[in-house]
């Protein structure tokens, strides 16, 4: 028998409780019976379809949704929602006819506006993109995802002071937002001119906000036997982190340190493994809490927990707020202070923070002696090729650096080098190099007199591309700055191509430096971005220099304490050691 009309309306009150209170699998049950009932109820179409949709089903929500929409279609909710699913399963040209329509019913719709912005961002029409997001923080100023959304797309137009804006108003509407504060702090890393004491404030100031009411412990078991040694990380794969990081691993002294990986890594590959093989036990953390996480690092009974993520994706300085461990380091995924009173110490060296300069942040440094990390080159990277000039004729400068840290300040001093270079060429590579970004960069060199043909730009679309065949191409990497780009120069350098770095006044601004001091390679540290323009167009000038260069550099990173992994191993073993002493 088919249901009567307070019947339904019983099972609708009922289905949007459920669905409300997120119970979507009993809410959907409900909903389906109204359906059985009544195939054409708009309503019961269009939340079961969006049940699904929150779940991830996003092409039944898709056929669901379209099912209302058929029997309302002047309803903007409707074909907002249909707009974001038909986005979520892959088909935008629809989407952005849909979230149209939703715009045309209702013109201040700000939900409408920010996923239409999500859509044209991911289509390539950045302009767009950034159109609407402004839209809908104007519409709904308390909008702390529209305000996230909108610092997202300018730090993709590489408008540093205007995406920090936008996520510090995502952050004062909702303080614990953690990608907002992840964004933000990334930025502030960013910014050119940034005072290195106000925004290690704002670090803490952030940490604050997002684990202020965390409960610290205060008490932890003696150490006994072997030092437990954790590691947390949602990088526990073919990610750049572990260039550094798995030669620790696999280099610990067994009879002194009992090793434990928590690995928050959801797409285990081959990386994975291999590490899995190098540590004595893992965990793995996906998809638990950071309360559950803790319970966990307390019974391993760990001595020292390092966090290696930081301010990233999967980071869970959550954890680390709690002070499962009795010492606590931050270490490689992050180059800044955590703002963690829970974090002991962060690793440094002579170089990235100077004895003689007062440091900036909650932890106390770590000074390793031999530099701050070891590194690890991939085995799949190929032999030094000879370098490009001899064949082109012309040097090639270049860039593998992310878009959003080639400022205007590094396009300026870039277009200067090529200047006074006139025969050279820039070659920049990026897996976000799209055409829209191409053209965005080739208008920013115009501005200071560099024309598109000396600029060669590679859109590395492939996954499966490495980018170590690109440094066959280029005869001299040129380093950004304020943030270094220290794992492309590590990579650079072991393929014979040397590395020009503007010395910084912080940990991130002085990672490369930090390398090149270590090769005894200080000819190529500048001091200003005048020497730095300096010292890259000599270098470019000089063709035998750059052939003994290429020849030299491998062999010169394998005697070098960059390359002695044992040895590094051993010195940071010996700093943990001397923390737990003190």
């Amino acid at each position: 028998m088919s249901a009567t009309p307070k019947q339904l309306q019983d099972l609708m009150g009922r289905a949007v409780q459920h669905h409300r209170a997120g119970e979507l699998d009993a809410a959907k049950r409900l909903y389906a019976e109204i359906l059985e009932s009544r195939p054409g109820h708009a309503d019961a179409l269009h939340l079961f379809g969006l049940a699904c949709h929150q779940q991830g089903d996003h092409r039944t929500a898709v056929e669901y949704i379209r099912q209302a929409v058929a029997q309302v279609p002047d309803q903007p909710v409707l074909r907002n929602n249909l707009g974001d699913a038909l986005h979520k399963a892959g088909d935008p040209a629809r989407a952005i006819e849909q979230l149209k329509v939703a715009i045309a019913l209702r013109p201040d719709y700000a939900g409408a506006h920010m996923n239409l912005g999500a859509v044209h961002a991911e289509s390539g029409d950045h302009e767009a993109a950034l159109r609407h997001s402004r839209e809908a923080t104007r519409l709904d100023p308390q909008w702390a995802e529209a305000w996230f959304n909108l610092g997202m797309l300018q730090l993709d137009h590489v408008m540093l002071e205007e995406s920090i804006q936008s996520f510090r108003q995502a952050l004062a509407l909702r303080p614990a937002y953690r990608s907002a504060a992840n964004s933000l702090l990334y930025a502030l890393n960013l910014l050119p001119g940034g005072n290195p004491a106000a925004i290690a404030e704002e670090h803490q100031r952030v940490a604050s906000g997002l684990f202020g009411n965390i409960r610290r412990l205060a008490s932890w078991p003696e150490p006994c036997g072997r030092i437990r040694i954790g590691y947390v990380s949602g990088d526990f794969r073919a990610h750049a982190v572990n260039y550094f990081f798995e030669p620790i691993l696999e280099h610990h002294d067994r009879a002194r340190f009992e090793t434990f990986c928590y690995s928050d890594t959801t797409q285990p590959d081959k990386v994975t493994g291999r590490l899995r093989r190098h540590a004595q036990h893992w965990r793995d953390i996906s998809g638990l809490t950071d309360d559950a996480v803790t319970e966990q690092v307390r019974a391993d009974a760990i001595d020292i927990l390092v966090d290696l993520a930081g301010y990233t994706e999967h980071g869970r300085l959550g954890v680390f707020a709690a002070k499962p461990a009795r010492c606590q380091i931050s270490y490689i995924g992050y180059p800044n202070t955590t703002g963690l009173s829970a974090m002991d110490y962060r690793i440094v060296d002579g170089c990235t923070a100077p004895l003689d300069e007062a440091p900036h942040g909650s932890e106390g440094l770590l000074r390793l002696a031999q530099g701050f990390a070891c590194f690890r080159p991939p085995a799949h990277a190929p032999e030094v090729q000879a370098p490009p000039v001899a064949s082109n004729g012309f040097v090639t400068f270049g860039s593998l650096h992310k878009l959003e840290k080639l400022n205007p300040a590094v396009i300026g001093t870039w277009a200067r080098i090529l200047l006074q270079n006139p025969e050279s060429r820039l070659l920049l590579a990026r897996d976000q190099l799209d055409g829209w970004h191409q053209q965005r960069i080739e208008h920013q060199f115009a501005k200071f007199g560099v024309g598109a043909e000396r600029l060669e730009m590679l859109h590395l679309s492939d996954p499966a591309q490495s980018f170590f065949e690109i440094f066959a191409r280029i005869d001299i990497l040129l380093d950004c700055f304020p943030w270094s780009g220290h794992t492309i120069a590590c990579c650079a350098l072991w393929m014979g191509v040397p590395v020009v770095s503007l010395r910084g006044n912080t940990h991130a601004g002085r990672m490369v430096v930090s390398v090149l001091e270590g090769l005894g390679l200080d000819e190529l540290i500048a001091d200003d971005t005048e020497s730095f323009a300096r010292l890259a167009g000599e270098l470019g000038r000089d063709p035998q220099r750059l052939a003994r260069l290429r020849l030299a550099l491998r062999g010169r990173m394998e005697d070098s304490p960059l390359r002695d992994e044992a040895c590094f191993t051993r010195s940071f073993e010996s700093a943990c050691l001397s923390l737990l002493d003190s």
